[in-house]
């Protein structure tokens, strides 16, 4: 099963692909989700986010919900 971790801070797991604006570790992708997610659709089965959403205006929420 493929996870991916949007947002993940300085918390991620090494079973998960973790992606965050600002790399905390080589096991972290620098990633600006609001350019759109950088993998091909259908890529994971499992996309969480903890903390995440809140910090994004309503209508970039719901286009990276969509995106999801």
């Amino acid at each position: 099963m493929k996870l991916l971790n949007i947002g993940c801070g300085s918390r991620f797991h090494k079973d998960w692909v973790n992606i965050d604006l600002f790399s905390t570790s080589p096991e972290v992708i620098e990633c600006n989700v609001l350019k759109g997610l950088p993998f091909a659709n259908e890529s994971f089965d499992v996309i969480y986010n903890s903390h995440f959403l809140e910090h994004l205006s309503y209508e970039d929420g719901r286009k990276i919900l969509r995106e999801c």
